[in-house]
């Protein structure tokens, strides 16, 4: 049975996580065509693309709520500080954190800063939220104290300091409009979970998003070129932009990346994940199975996979998404199942125990039914029979033993 103060507790989250912007479509690490260029390329619609995004110039506290300025999964807003020394990715976000306790439950929420970088996680508390009473506060921990990193209630979750900590992405300028609740809320919480990924590969995939992230300034520094009016140039040749693939996330297994392998010791398996584009939601196949798919907006679709039976060792998956232009990402990771194996009989016998039983006046036709009710717990051996039968074991035990052991391969 459920503690009371924790079953409260779980209403007051689920109630609490509801009225956060921290519901989003799109979780897990990000695949497409490299591990460095997935998050640069547009693979999730822009701000003002999402149903409802008028809506946000109706700012209801702090005057107009503007989109914020993206490229692809990098919002403008996102920051790299101390570049040289400590590389540090400075993300706006708005953070729930739950401690379960049977005397008091302390849920709390707030918005702030997100700092990640190679070696710690620091959250900055800015604004406190007044969704709930409890007093929120900011903390700072090493990457190697972060535990049970995953996705529920549609926000990056880990554990860390005895807590559970959910962050989703929020920006800046957006905190007054998701913290007053009203119609805007839902606008600005369906716009800032589009990013929330963004969360989850930063502290899965550090380097990768740093690189994309030093791409991204890289091409907005490029100088304009002036023509010369005088100058006349040769019409360039059309050239066609080949469409971009779409997005690929994996939220189950829980720890599968992009070729890499995770262990598993249950079956059958279930995959399940989001798939994105700007057209559309695309098409997925699970080793060239159709996937099932469930719409989540215009742009995401949460898929999922027929219970797949597992053979013991490595099984291979292949995940294709294909949107309308027949451009297609694949995301691949290998499952090595291990079967769970059964527990030791606690009452099985062992070579000694047998030996102790026959020195000790029990009659052979008495030992011979023990090992069968209780089994052993060696691999009997030519010797072991041997040194059995000179303890006064007759052929009835030696084959109850020979017996057992078979039964226990």
């Amino acid at each position: 049975m459920i503690p009371a103060g924790q079953f409260q507790s779980k209403r007051l989250l689920t109630a609490l996580l509801a009225c956060l912007p921290l519901a989003g479509s799109g979780l897990g690490r990000v695949a497409g065509p490299s591990a460095r260029g997935a998050m640069a390329q547009p693979t999730v619609g822009t701000f003002a693309g999402l149903p409802d995004g008028g809506q946000l110039a109706k700012a209801s506290r702090g005057g107009r709520v503007e989109p914020p300025p993206a490229v692809g999964n990098l919002p403008d807003d996102v920051q790299l500080i101390t570049a040289d020394t400590n590389p540090t990715l400075r993300i706006p976000v708005s953070h729930s954190s739950l401690n379960w306790t049977l005397i008091k439950p302390r849920i709390r929420a707030s918005y702030g800063w997100l700092e990640i970088s190679r070696a710690a996680v620091r959250y900055t508390m800015v604004r406190q939220s007044r969704i709930t009473k409890e007093t929120d506060a900011g903390f700072e921990v090493g990457r190697a104290e972060i535990i049970d990193l995953k996705i529920e209630f549609g926000a990056t979750e880990f554990r860390a300091l005895k807590q559970r900590h959910f962050f989703g992405y929020s920006a800046e300028n957006h905190w007054a409009a998701a913290d007053s609740g009203g119609g805007i809320m839902n606008s600005v919480a369906s716009a800032d979970s589009l990013y929330t990924p963004l969360i989850l590969r930063a502290l899965q995939d550090f380097d990768g998003v740093l690189a994309d992230f030093k791409l991204k300034q890289r091409a907005a520094a490029q100088p304009a070129v002036t023509m010369q009016p005088a100058v006349t140039l040769p019409p360039e040749p059309k050239t066609s932009t080949p469409p971009s693939p779409p997005a690929v996330v994996l939220v189950s297994p829980s720890g599968a990346g992009e070729n890499q392998t995770v262990q598993v010791n249950e079956s059958p398996l279930t995959i399940r994940g989001v798939a994105m584009d700007n057209s559309g939601f695309p098409t997925v196949t699970i080793n060239g199975a159709p996937a099932v798919l469930r719409p989540k907006s215009a742009q995401a679709a949460e898929f999922w996979s027929d219970p797949i039976t597992l053979k013991p060792g490595d099984n291979t998956f292949e995940i294709v998404a294909t949107n309308s232009a027949q451009a297609k990402a694949k995301f691949s990771f290998v499952a090595h199942f291990t079967p769970k194996t059964a527990p030791p009989n606690p009452r099985a016998l062992g070579k000694q125990e047998i030996i102790s039983l026959l020195e000790g006046a029990v009659p052979s036709p008495r030992v011979a039914q023990i090992v069968k009710e209780r089994g052993i717990k060696f691999a009997p051996t030519a010797g072991d029979l041997n040194d059995i039968r000179a303890a006064g074991g007759t052929e009835e035990v030696i084959q109850a033993i020979q017996q057992a052991a078979a039964q226990a391969r």
